[in-house]
């Protein structure tokens, strides 16, 4: 099983993004992924944890591929592809209607959007000498834009997703990559760990485009009010003991999930005793 660890940027200063870089490659993560969300940019913070790291990689999951254009991403990925030895990876997505709001930008459909930057990426020259190699991967909800990533990017991510729909996800990218967003709670008592895990879902239920990849995925809209009902909470997040963490891991790989990248839902990054379990998790 290939491991990432999701860090939130913008809850942390540089020394704990530093560290936490740090910890992750002792413990033996493959990859560190960061989101762009309405603090720190990206690709900046991409820089400051390949710089504090060896051998890990690192990337951008995701993106916003409406906030700067093809040449400034582009330049950017290859810029830390090359500075790196090739140990960045690049996300990209269009967000989400409501987040584009925010931001005052118009809103494609999203297959025709992702095409057009994908035309306009391919065809931008990086002008500096380099050996760089930067893979590329797709926020995906959804068939269309799935199957767009298995045609034109190296492969995907979902994001709290159930095991059906990652069966279902993999047999639309084929041999690419699929990558799973997975918050996870270590925590045995259901009502704790289902509190928890309310919380880490509470920010998606909002979004109609994660309605519609849930609905696919079998569940009701019934199964979105309250917090979520306590299948579809169960069903979306990883909780437990180790040993129940790791068979929801495994069921996930073995429906085509090629990367877990675990959010941690209740352990704080900046602490000790998270790494322990963490390195015993991906070790287990």
């Amino acid at each position: 099983m290939s491991y990432g660890l999701m860090i939130p940027g913008d809850f942390f200063s540089t020394p704990q993004l530093i560290e936490i870089a740090q910890w992750a490659e002792e413990c033996g993560f493959d990859n560190l992924w960061t989101s762009e969300m309405f603090g720190r940019d990206p690709f900046v913070t991409c820089a400051t944890l390949i710089h504090a790291t060896k051998i890990i990689h690192v990337g951008t999951a995701i993106t916003n591929i409406y906030a700067r254009d093809e040449r400034a991403i582009k330049a950017a990925a290859y810029s830390l592809a090359e500075v790196s030895g090739n140990r960045f990876e690049l996300g990209i997505g269009v967000s989400n209607k409501v987040g584009n709001d925010q931001r005052g930008l118009p809103w494609l459909p999203p297959v025709k959007k992702v095409n057009a930057f994908m035309d306009r990426y391919t065809d931008t020259e990086i002008m500096f000498d380099h050996k760089a190699e930067v893979p590329m991967y797709l926020a995906a909800h959804g068939p269309k834009l799935m199957a767009l990533a298995g045609q034109r990017l190296d492969g995907a991510y979902i994001y709290m997703m159930p095991v059906a729909y990652s069966r279902q996800s993999k047999d639309r990218l084929g041999a690419k990559k699929l990558h799973l967003m997975q918050p996870t709670v270590f925590e045995t008592e259901p009502d704790a760990a289902r509190a928890h895990a309310r919380r880490a879902v509470s920010i998606y239920m909002p979004l109609e485009n994660y309605h519609r990849a849930w609905r696919e995925g079998g569940f009701a809209d019934e199964d979105f009010a309250d917090g979520g009902s306590d299948s579809f909470i169960d069903a979306l997040i990883a909780w437990g003991d180790q040993d129940k963490i790791l068979e929801r891991y495994a069921l996930q790989r073995e429906n085509g999930v090629d990367q877990i990248i675990i959010g941690t839902a209740n352990l704080n990054l900046t602490e000790a005793g998270t790494w322990q379990k963490l390195g015993a998790l991906i070790k287990g």
